[in-house]
């Protein structure tokens, strides 16, 4: 088998591993990434109809690297989000104070994905690697040798980067915490009548959060959104499987208010919600990042940018190794990490949790608490600042 030598080995090719890449490369970084699927050679591989929010703190990051420019064109800024409780009658307004930034950005993950690509292709020290599935990691004092089915890659440090399933856990055999919901989340892309005005919804029903984020439109007579329904498993299956015409009605039912007529629906998928939390974010010679390392229920839309923040940590740690002269895949350096980036994640799983339990709660005193909440929250200025500035991680 072929053997590659590289200084960082990052498995999966999405859009964690893809921005790890780019982010580390520049440091001037030999970076290699091994994906299973054929990502580059096959197209249909590149067609993801979902959505990714992107938050104002992760624009940034993304405007640093130099990637931001490439694809602010298709992002559809967010400039309100309006959260309801069970309907209009609880009201709470978000907006961000700093006139010339938004709450965040809406972009097709297809997009993204592209871009990443586009921009990986210029840098000489990114190699890709496609149709390789991994069988073996063996860490030892100065290198970590991974085997696929085609070939042996020399390392230094392993990133994991290859998802909510991700194999390198399973071989590494990292403990992991997982919740299941027992809620589906619809996403559903659609046109419709009324001008989204760039304002993002989100309203708590008790059967679980719909969210309707803009999106850009697919055409210039209507205005484009993007659905997030959760419900529980036997409602969302028994939709999912009606007449195309009658579901038609049932989302339209619960958009209407917010969107005006729905005019055309251009694709549902339908995904189980779960989240999980690896008991540490290292091995030796390794890191998790994103979904590999952490995944939270969708409430809060901060699934993305969470992992977009562990790559800011691992980019500093590196960093400051790279500037000492120092070995980047130390044990040091891997639990730096990881205290850096744990209780981020750890944080954030917690706070998504409790809000949906709380907002699925039905009895008198959590109404009680959600009425008075809503009401203390929209009255607070500062308190709203506080939760806008934390959602857009700044």
């Amino acid at each position: 088998m072929r053997e590659i030598n590289t200084d960082i080995l990052i498995v999966g090719g999405g859009l964690s591993g893809l921005l790890a890449a780019l982010s580390l490369s520049q440091c001037g970084l030999e970076t290699s990434i091994i994906e299973k699927q054929k990502f580059l050679s096959s197209p249909n591989t590149l067609v993801d109809y979902r959505t990714t929010a992107i938050s104002e703190g992760s624009k940034k990051f993304l405007q640093e690297i130099g990637l931001w420019k490439n694809i602010k064109k298709y992002a559809i800024p967010i400039s309100t989000i309006k959260v309801h409780n069970r309907g209009r009658n609880s009201e709470i307004n978000f907006v961000n104070q700093d006139k010339l930034n938004f709450l965040g950005y809406v972009v097709r993950n297809s997009i993204l994905k592209k871009e990443l690509i586009k921009e990986i292709n210029k840098f000489k020290n990114i190699k890709m690697y496609e149709g390789e599935v991994l069988n073996k990691i063996s860490p030892d004092r100065n290198t970590s040798i991974i085997e696929t089915t085609i070939r042996i890659f020399k390392t230094k440090l392993v990133i994991a980067a290859d998802g909510k399933f991700s194999s390198v856990r399973s071989i590494m055999r990292t403990p992991v915490y997982t919740k299941d919901y027992k809620h589906n989340a619809l996403v559903v892309n659609f046109s419709h009548e009324k001008n989204h005005n760039n304002i993002a919804y989100e309203v708590f029903y008790n059967t679980g959060p719909l969210a309707i984020l803009p999106m850009m439109s697919t055409s210039k007579k209507n205005f484009s959104s993007s659905m997030i329904w959760s419900h529980t498993k036997e409602y969302s299956d028994a939709l999912n499987e009606l007449d195309e015409n009658i579901r038609k009605e049932i989302i339209q039912e619960k958009i209407l208010r917010y969107s005006g007529n729905l005019i055309k629906i251009f694709d549902v998928k339908k995904f189980n919600l779960s989240a999980h939390l690896n008991s540490k974010f290292f091995e030796k010679r390794l890191v998790y990042i994103g979904d590999a390392a952490h995944s939270i229920h969708p409430i809060a839309g901060q699934g993305w940018n969470l992992g977009v923040r562990d790559i800011k940590k691992l980019l500093l740690v590196i960093n400051k190794n790279l500037n000492l002269g120092l070995d980047i895949g130390t044990e040091e350096v891997c639990s730096s990490y990881n205290n850096l980036a744990y209780n981020d994640a750890y944080s954030l799983f917690q706070i998504t949790d409790k809000l949906n339990y709380i907002f699925l709660n039905e009895s008198n005193m959590a109404k009680v608490l959600r009425k008075v909440g809503f009401k203390a929250i929209e009255k607070n200025l500062k308190l709203k600042n506080f939760i806008s500035n934390y959602a857009m991680g700044i």
